[in-house]
């Protein structure tokens, strides 16, 4: 027995404790890094999505801004509605905030004293081509119409031109001249309201007349393209045209001076009652 080998056990330490403490300092380190990386994402897209919110609310404010000034703009508050529809019917004061400019046949209106004579800027003579250049006496003194409107100021302009020169002027040439004129008072006169009247039809004997005949079928084609204009340069336009006619379309005999174009004096208040009752600022019917 006393032969028996001893045994000899060897112990190896293990280095498993350091390894795990390595690995968990590795895995730790990533983390950090990891979620580092994707805080400065969330950070960098926030500021992204801010800005963004910024500049649409800047967007916004300046389209709310441009939209507020265009819906502000004279003529988008203005409504036109033509040929002017029937409204409540104003009394004869009304006249004294308007100014009637013309030819011979606006002459009229202060000749039978319907109208004061300073509220009326027309001449024997006048017409559309020379209402641009051509004085008149008004109660300023010899002016143009234009300077006459400028120094009254009337809150109502009432423009009646073409009856004298419709027999040799082109229409096109007339609409011109008539644009132009209403351009400078629009210019001039921004706070006053601009109605354009149609000119009167004609008797059936002044449409077969020898001398200057004038056909109702040029009137309507000319009051046609008045119509248009005002459309275009947002004026008003009233059609005394219509409601001086008789059944057959044409002015009654009775109506009419000897030359079948002029108006009696009943024919005047037939247009002034037809005025007083279709203005653009009064309730409608």
């Amino acid at each position: 027995m006393s032969g028996k080998r001893r045994r000899t056990y060897t112990y190896v330490k293990s280095s498993s404790g350091p390894l795990i403490r390595f690995r968990f300092k590795v895995v730790f380190i990533i983390f950090i890094i990891v979620t580092a990386v994707c805080f400065f994402i969330y950070m960098t897209g926030a500021n992204l999505g801010n800005d963004e919110t910024e500049n649409n609310m800047f967007l916004s404010s300046d389209v709310s801004k441009t939209e507020s000034i265009a819906d502000d703009s004279p003529d988008k508050v203005k409504e036109i509605i033509n040929p002017v529809p029937l409204s409540e019917p104003l009394t004869e004061t009304y006249f004294g905030k308007c100014a009637f400019v013309g030819d011979s046949i606006t002459v009229g209106l202060s000749d039978y004293q319907l109208v004061p004579i300073k509220n009326v800027y027309a001449e024997i003579g006048m017409n559309i081509e020379k209402i641009n250049t051509d004085t008149i006496q008004t109660q300023f003194g010899q002016t143009t119409v234009l300077e006459g409107l400028k120094q009254a100021k009337p809150e109502n302009i009432y423009i009646m031109l073409g009856s004298n020169g419709i027999a040799w002027l082109s229409v096109s040439d007339m609409i011109s001249y008539y644009s132009e004129f209403v351009d400078s008072v629009k210019q001039n006169l921004p706070d006053s309201n601009i109605y354009i009247l149609s000119i009167p039809p004609v008797t059936a004997a002044r449409e077969s007349a020898e001398e200057e005949p004038i056909l109702n079928s040029d009137i309507d084609k000319y009051n046609s393209e008045l119509l248009k204009m005002a459309d275009e340069k947002k004026i008003y336009y009233v059609d005394i045209n219509t409601a001086l006619k008789g059944n057959d379309g044409k002015f009654p005999e009775e109506n009419a001076a000897e030359d079948g174009m002029h108006f009696k004096k009943t024919t005047y208040s037939i247009m002034l009652d037809y005025i007083l009752s279709h203005t653009a600022n009064n309730k409608n019917i």
